[in-house]
């Protein structure tokens, strides 16, 4: 029965963004959008972690693809090169569920809030700016 609602609020969460490795900072900040209009999405990913730290179901092919998307991104130069695909990716995922990993620093009131609360605006441009950084690729001189 986990199992079935773990792929629902994955169907409803991250996996209904659609991947687009031209940009990838633009996919961290849609990944980031259902969080925060359902931030009940990320219990039960972070209940899996938990028991099942494996990846299931189509989680592994998932990744495989968009990893071999970037890679042939990077091979190409569109995207950062400093750091493997897989990890690039995993780091982008990252900072699009940052704000729901951590509420280490945030003042206790606020965390007891909704997200439509908060200043989700604010944390978007920070997720997004954050993937920018990883992606972009360097320039000759740099």
């Amino acid at each position: 029965m986990f199992d079935a609602v773990l792929q629902r609020a994955m169907t409803a969460g991250t996996e209904s963004v659609p991947f687009d490795v031209e940009d990838l900072p633009g996919y961290a900040g849609a990944v980031f959008d259902p969080l925060v209009a359902r931030p009940d999405l990320m219990r039960p990913r972070l209940w899996k972690l938990l028991e099942r730290p494996s990846a299931t179901g189509r989680e592994p092919d998932a990744f495989r693809r968009k990893a071999t998307e970037v890679a042939d991104a990077q091979q190409r130069g569109e995207v950062a090169e400093e750091m493997e695909a897989a990890d690039l990716l995993t780091m982008v995922l990252a900072a699009a569920q940052a704000w729901f990993w951590a509420a280490t620093g945030i003042d206790p009131e606020e965390v007891s809030q909704s997200w439509s609360a908060r200043r989700p605006a604010l944390h978007r441009s920070a997720v997004v700016e954050a993937a920018r950084r990883m992606c972009e690729p360097k320039t000759v001189g740099e």
